[in-house]
C-alpha cells in the first residue's frame, strides 16, 4: 500500500479514536438529567446557559415600539395589545398606602371594573393566604366602643359592624360574578416552615377537597405520572376564594440551579404521594395555563399530557349548543351573534380584498343592563347610553325587523318600522352600513348597525331573565383585517388568529348551523404546549421590562387607576389582564435570561402570550443534538488532521462563529439547537487532531532530520513534511539535476600547504561555505570526496525547476569563493598565494537519475546513480580543458528561464567513456551582476566566433576569438590562478585545424570534439 495513504489511514484511526472519546465525554457531561437532583449541574450546562441567556439578551434588545410609516402607525401594529398588566406600581402604593394594609375592596373594584369593561380573563398573581371576613376589624371596633362606654351592649352590633368590614366577601362576590377570574396559590415544601403543626393542615387530602378539583387533572391523563413533581403544601389560598374563581392555578416560578428563571413547572402533584401514599393525588397546573384553558372554555378532563412532549389543549376556539339549544362561543365575551357576523363577512368572496384596504368593524360594543324597576337599558357602540324608553323601542325594532333586512333599504331612503318610528340608510360602507333611527314621538335619534338588531334578536329571551344591575356584554368591538405583506388575517381579539379565521371561513355551513344540543364544533390548529420530561415549560421571553414604557412587551395599567375606574372601560373589551406587581418596593422580581430584575408577573403574562400566539421556544431533541455534535466533531477532526495548523484553526474558528450565528437564527424562530456541546466538540476535536498531526509531522521530521539533515536544508525538510513527501528507500527514478564541484589543481594546494591539519582547516572552511550555499538553493548533498562536492537537485523533495536551482547554486558558489579568496588574501601570510588564487570547477547535467538509500545491508547512504550522473562528473573534469569553471549540458540549459542567466555555447563534446556527443554551455553569471555588460558583449562576439569555427573559417574564427580575449573574465593575465580560458583554447584549436583540418576536403564536419582525458 502507498505509504502516503497508509499514513493518512493511521492518522484517521488515531484521530477517530481520540474524537470518539472526546465526543463521548462531552455528551456524557452535557446530557440533561433530572432537574430536581443537585448533581445535574455541570460545566457543560453552565456554558449552555451562557449562550442561551446571551441569545435572549440579543433577541429582547429589540424594542417593541409601534412602527410608523408616513406619519401613521403601521397596519401590522394597529390593534391594541391583548394582554395587559394591572400593576401594583409605585403610583398605587403612594395613593393607596402600604400594600399590607389594603382592604380587599380595592381588589374587588378592580375585578368589577375590568368585568364591566368586558375583560375576557383576569388572572391573579396576587396571593391571599386567608380571610376573616371582617372578624378582626369588627372585634377591634367592639373593643374600642367598649373602652369608650362599657355600659352599652355593643356586642349586639357585632354582625352589623362586621358586615361593614367584610371586604373579603365583597371581593369573592365580584370574582364569582365576573366569571372570568383565575385565582392563584403557591406550591411549597414543608422545609419552608419551622413546625409541623403550622404546615400539616396545608398538606392533606382534606385541604385539596376544601379547595375543589375543578382546576385539576386526573393522574391518568399524564402518561408518565412519576415524572410530575410532587409538592407537600398547597398554600396561600383559602377555600371560599378557590371556589369563587373560574379556575385556579399556581404561580410558582422556581429558578434553575444558577438562580435564573428559564423554566416554569406546569404540573405538580398534590397531595404528595410519597408523604401521603394512602390518599389519591391530583395534578395541578399554573395560573397561566388555567387562564388559557378558561379562554378556550376547556374542561381539564379533556386535556392530554405527554411528558417530554406537550400538554394538548385541543383547538382554541369553537361554538357549541347548550342543553336548551342556545348557541354559544367558547371565548369569553365573544357572543354567538359576533361569530355569525364574522362568518357572514368571511363568506363574502371579496372579504380578503376589502379587509386589505381597511380595517373592518365586524361587531360593536353592545351592553344591556336591567334596572331596579325591571326595565332594560341599552348602551350602544358609540357611547350612547339609551334611556329606558328608547332602549325598549330598540328592542321592539329588533323584534320587528332583523339586521339583514336593513341592508335592503336603498341608501338615502327611509323605512317606517311602526307608526312614528323610521330607519334611514345613512351611509354605504359596503359591509358595515350605518342607519339612523328616528322616533317622532320622543324626538329621539340614534345610530345603529345591522349587527345590533341581530344581536338584540338573539338575546331577546335571555334579557328577560337578566339579573338586576348586572351589565351583560351582548357584543364587543371586533375588528379584522388582512395583512397582505404577511399574508395573514389579524384581529383585535387574541383568539382570532390567522388559522382560526381561515378555519371559520372554510367551515361547511351545515356543520355549523346543524349542531345539536350538547355538541361542539371547534376551529384552528390543535394547541400543544411543549414541556420537557418533567413537565417544565421553557419561557420564551418577548421583551424587557427595564426599558422605556413604550418598548415594554406588555402595557401596564396602574392598579390605582383601575380600582378608581379612571380608564375608558372600552379598552378592556376582550382583553386578558394579569394582576400583580412590578414595583421594586414589593420585591417580586426574579432574574431572567434576558435581564437581571424581571417582574415575576411578566413570566405568567409571557406564558399566556406564548400559548395564545404559538410563540414557543423549544430545545432540539437530545438525540438530534448528539448527531450535530458528532458531525461537527468529525469535520473539525479532518480539518485538524489534513490541513495546515494555522489554516485549520482559522477555518474552525470561522465554523464555530458560523454555527453560533445559525443557532441564533434558529433561536429567533423558536428552536434552540444547542451551542456549548457543539462548540466544545469543534474546539477540542480540532485541538486533538492538531496534536495528532503535530505528532506525526514531528515523527516524520525526526526521521528526516536523522536521515537527511546532513544532506538537505531544514527548510526543505519542513517542506517535505508539510507536503507529506517521504523519500523512497531503495531507489526512485526521477528527472533531476546532478551537480559536481572540484577545486582546480588541488594537489598543488596539498603540496604548498604541507601541514595536513592546516589543509583540513582550509577545506572545512571552504566546504562549509559551499555546502551552506548549496542547501540554501534547495540542493541535496550526496557526499564529499576530498575537496569535491557531489550533490543533486530535485530529490528527495521535488523541485519545480531543479536545473535552474542548480545553476543558481553554481553562480552563488563562485561568488562565495571570490569572497573567501579576498578573506584569505586579507589574512596575510596565513595561506600561500595558491590559496588566494583558488578556482573551482562545476559540472551540471539534468536527466533521469535514481536516488535512494543504497549500499550494503550494514551501511547505506542516500545517493544517486545513473548515466546522467556520470555525464555531470565528466562535464566538471572536461571544463579544465576549456579553462571554464561552470559547464552545463544542453539538457540543463533547456530548463533555464530566459533572461535569468548569462551563458555561452561551449562545445559539442564526446566525453571519455561516452559515444554520443553532448552539446555544452559555459555558465558565466546571473543577470544583474557587476560585469553584465562585458559578459553580454563577450557572448555576442563568442557566438559569431563559434559560427565561423563550425563553418571551418579558421582565420575569421581566430580573429573573433582574439577579440573575445578583451572580455574573458578568466583570462590568466586578468584572473590570477587561472591557467587558460575558452577563447585561448579555441584559438589554439583553430590554428591546429587550419594546419590539420578535422575532415578531408569536401567532407561535412559535425563540429564534435572528442575529449582524450577525464
Amino acid at each position: 500500500m502507498n505509504k502516503k495513504i497508509l499514513k493518512k489511514i493511521k492518522k484517521i484511526l488515531v484521530g477517530t479514536a481520540i474524537t470518539s472519546i472526546l465526543v463521548f465525554l462531552i455528551l456524557l457531561l452535557g446530557n440533561s438529567q433530572d432537574p430536581y437532583i443537585d448533581v445535574t449541574k455541570t460545566a457543560a450546562q453552565d456554558m449552555e446557559n451562557i449562550f442561551y441567556d446571551q441569545f435572549f439578551k440579543i433577541k429582547t434588545g429589540k424594542t417593541f415600539e409601534k412602527l410608523e410609516k408616513d406619519g401613521k402607525v403601521s397596519m401590522s401594529h394597529s390593534f391594541e395589545p391583548n394582554i395587559m398588566i394591572v400593576d401594583i406600581d409605585e403610583n398605587a402604593l403612594t395613593k393607596l398606602g402600604n400594600y399590607n394594609e389594603w382592604d380587599r375592596s380595592i381588589h374587588a373594584n378592580v375585578i368589577k371594573n375590568l368585568s364591566e369593561g368586558g375583560a375576557s380573563a383576569i388572572g391573579f398573581d396576587i396571593l391571599f393566604k386567608s380571610a376573616d371576613f371582617g372578624q378582626k376589624k369588627a372585634e377591634q371596633t367592639i373593643g374600642i366602643l367598649n373602652s369608650l362606654d362599657s355600659t352599652k351592649p355593643w356586642d349586639t352590633l357585632f354582625s352589623d359592624i362586621r358586615s361593614h368590614y367584610n371586604f373579603d366577601s365583597l371581593m369573592i362576590k365580584d370574582i364569582k360574578e365576573s366569571g372570568n377570574a383565575i385565582v392563584c396559590f403557591m406550591m411549597d415544601d414543608s422545609t419552608s416552615f419551622s413546625h409541623k403543626s403550622v404546615w400539616e393542615k396545608l398538606a392533606t387530602y382534606e385541604r385539596a377537597e376544601e379547595l375543589g378539583f375543578s382546576s385539576t387533572f386526573d393522574n391518568s391523563q399524564v402518561d408518565s405520572i412519576t415524572h410530575v413533581e410532587p409538592k407537600t403544601l398547597l398554600d396561600n389560598i383559602y377555600p371560599e376564594l378557590a371556589r369563587a374563581g373560574a379556575r385556579m392555578g399556581s404561580v410558582n416560578a422556581y429558578p434553575d440551579d444558577d438562580g435564573v428563571v428559564r423554566h416554569v413547572s406546569m404540573l405538580y402533584r398534590f397531595p404528595n404521594p410519597y408523604a401521603y401514599p394512602d390518599v389519591p393525588s391530583r395534578v395541578y397546573s399554573t395560573m397561566s395555563l388555567m387562564t388559557v384553558m378558561h379562554l378556550f372554555h376547556l374542561d381539564p378532563k379533556d386535556v392530554k399530557i405527554k411528558m417530554g412532549q406537550y400538554i394538548e389543549l385541543g383547538k382554541p376556539f369553537g361554538i357549541y349548543r347548550d342543553s336548551t339549544g342556545i348557541f354559544h362561543t367558547t371565548f369569553p365575551q365573544f357572543s354567538y351573534p359576533m361569530f355569525t357576523e364574522l362568518r357572514k363577512f368571511l363568506k363574502n368572496k371579496d372579504a380578503q380584498q376589502i379587509a386589505t384596504d381597511e380595517i373592518i368593524d365586524i361587531s360593536k360594543k353592545l351592553i344591556a343592563k336591567k334596572n331596579s324597576d325591571g326595565k332594560i337599558q341599552i348602551s350602544l357602540f358609540d357611547g350612547q347610553a339609551l334611556d329606558e324608553d328608547v332602549s325598549e323601542l330598540l328592542l321592539n325594532i329588533a323584534d320587528k325587523i332583523d339586521g339583514d333586512s336593513l341592508l335592503a333599504i336603498p341608501e338615502g331612503e327611509t323605512l317606517e318600522v311602526f307608526e312614528g318610528v323610521s330607519i334611514t340608510h345613512e351611509e354605504d360602507a359596503e359591509i358595515n352600513n350605518l342607519f339612523l333611527v328616528t322616533d317622532a314621538k320622543s324626538e329621539e335619534e340614534f345610530n345603529i348597525v345591522p349587527s345590533t338588531l341581530n344581536t338584540l334578536r338573539f338575546f331577546r329571551d335571555s334579557l328577560k331573565v337578566l339579573p338586576e344591575n348586572e351589565p351583560k356584554h351582548l357584543s364587543i368591538d371586533m375588528d379584522v383585517r388582512y395583512d397582505k405583506a404577511e399574508k395573514k388575517w389579524k384581529s383585535s381579539l387574541v383568539i382570532l388568529t390567522d388559522k382560526v379565521i381561515r378555519d371559520i371561513m372554510n367551515a361547511p355551513n351545515e356543520k355549523v348551523d346543524n349542531l345539536k344540543s350538547g355538541e361542539e364544533f371547534r376551529f384552528g390548529p390543535v394547541k400543544r404546549v411543549p414541556i420537557d420530561n418533567y413537565g417544565r415549560y421553557l419561557v420564551n421571553y418577548i421583551g424587557r421590562f427595564n426599558t422605556d414604557k413604550e418598548s415594554r412587551p406588555f402595557q401596564h395599567l396602574s392598579y390605582y387607576d383601575v380600582t378608581m375606574n379612571r380608564h375608558d372601560q372600552a379598552m378592556f373589551q376582550g382583553k386578558v389582564f394579569i394582576l400583580g406587581s412590578a414595583a421594586p418596593a414589593l420585591f417580586d422580581f426574579v432574574p431572567g435570561p434576558h435581564e437581571e430584575n424581571n417582574p415575576a408577573v411578566l413570566i405568567h403574562a409571557t406564558i399566556i402570550q406564548n400559548i395564545l400566539n404559538d410563540n414557543y421556544i423549544v430545545n432540539l431533541a437530545e438525540k438530534h443534538q448528539q448527531v450535530i455534535v458528532i458531525l461537527l466533531a468529525i469535520l473539525c477532526m479532518l480539518l485538524g488532521l489534513f490541513i495546515k495548523s494555522y489554516i485549520s484553526i482559522a477555518i474552525s474558528m470561522i465554523l464555530m462563529g458560523l454555527y453560533a450565528f445559525i443557532a441564533f437564527r434558529y433561536f429567533q424562530d423558536g428552536l434552540y439547537i444547542g451551542v456549548s456541546k457543539q462548540l466544545l466538540a469543534m474546539l477540542l476535536t480540532n485541538i486533538a487532531a492538531l496534536i495528532v498531526q503535530f505528532y506525526y509531522e514531528n515523527k516524520e521530521k525526526r526521521f528526516l532530520d536523522n536521515a537527511f539533515k546532513q544532506y538537505i536544508s531544514p527548510e526543505l525538510i519542513d517542506e517535505m513534511v508539510n507536503n507529506e513527501i517521504m523519500p523512497t528507500l531503495g531507489g526512485e527514478k526521477s528527472n533531476i539535476t546532478a551537480y559536481f564541484t572540484d577545486i582546480a589543481s588541488f594537489s598543488t594546494f596539498s603540496e604548498k600547504i604541507g601541514d595536513p591539519s592546516r589543509l583540513v582547516d582550509l577545506l572545512n572552511e571552504y566546504l562549509t561555505a559551499m555546502t551552506d550555499t548549496l542547501l540554501s538553493n534547495k540542493g541535496t548533498l550526496d557526499k564529499y570526496e576530498g575537496d569535491a562536492i557531489i550533490a543533486f537537485f530535485g530529490a528527495p523533495m521535488p523541485l519545480e525547476n531543479h536545473a535552474q536551482s542548480a545553476c543558481s547554486a553554481a553562480c552563488d558558489m563562485q561568488s562565495k569563493l571570490m569572497k573567501l579568496r579576498k578573506k584569505w588574501a586579507s589574512e596575510g601570510d596565513k595561506w600561500p598565494k595558491v590559496v588566494h588564487d583558488m578556482h573551482m570547477r562545476i559540472g551540471i547535467n539534468s536527466g533521469d537519475i535514481v536516488t535512494g538509500n543504497m549500499g550494503s545491508t550494514m551501511r547505506k547512504n542516500y545517493t544517486m546513480m545513473g548515466d546522467a550522473v556520470n555525464l555531470a562528473a565528466r562535464l566538471e573534469s572536461a571544463a579544465k580543458q576549456y579553462g571554464a569553471y561552470i559547464q552545463i549540458s544542453e539538457d540543463t540549459q533547456k530548463h533555464l528561464e530566459p533572461g535569468l542567466f548569462i551563458y555561452r555555447s561551449l562545445d559539442t563534446i564526446r566525453v571519455v567513456g561516452k559515444s554520443q556527443p553532448v552539446k555544452t554551455f559555459e555558465l558565466l553569471s546571473k543577470t544583474g551582476c557587476e560585469n553584465e555588460e562585458t559578459l553580454l558583449k563577450l557572448v555576442e562576439i563568442w557566438e559569431q566566433a563559434r559560427a565561423a569555427y563550425l563553418a571551418m573559417e579558421w582565420d575569421k574564427a581566430i580573429e573573433l576569438f582574439t577579440q573575445c580575449l578583451d572580455y574573458e573574465p578568466h583570462l590568466p593575465e586578468r584572473d590570477p590562478g587561472s591557467k587558460s580560458c575558452p577563447s585561448l583554447v579555441y584559438i589554439e584549436r583553430c590554428k591546429t585545424y587550419r594546419e590539420n583540418p578535422p575532415v578531408k576536403p569536401g567532407e561535412e564536419w559535425d563540429g564534435v570534439f572528442t575529449a582524450t582525458s577525464k
